[in-house]
């Protein structure tokens, strides 16, 4: 059994608001990937036991940033059994 990240697979698209201005957030991708230069080419489950996030489940923590406002924070979205 593995599980995948629908954003990462573009299995799904995120459909959350803006808590400042209500406009539709944008996701930039998993978070880890801004660490440093190299972090986007590094294992996805290697980058996980590094990133802070302490789940038990399977999540993927992605930055959702707001086009209008500037305003960004790190979502854990619920990885999918493939």
């Amino acid at each position: 059994m593995s599980f995948e990240c629908p954003l990462c697979n573009s299995f799904a698209a995120i459909e959350l608001v803006c808590q400042v201005c209500e406009d539709r957030l944008a996701d930039k991708g998993r978070e880890a990937e801004y660490y440093d230069e190299y972090s986007a080419y590094e294992p996805i489950e290697a980058m996980k036991k590094t990133d802070g996030y302490k789940s038990e489940t399977h999540e993927c923590p992605h930055l959702l940033s707001c086009p209008t406002c500037g305003w960004s924070d790190v979502y854990l979205i619920e990885e999918w059994i493939t």
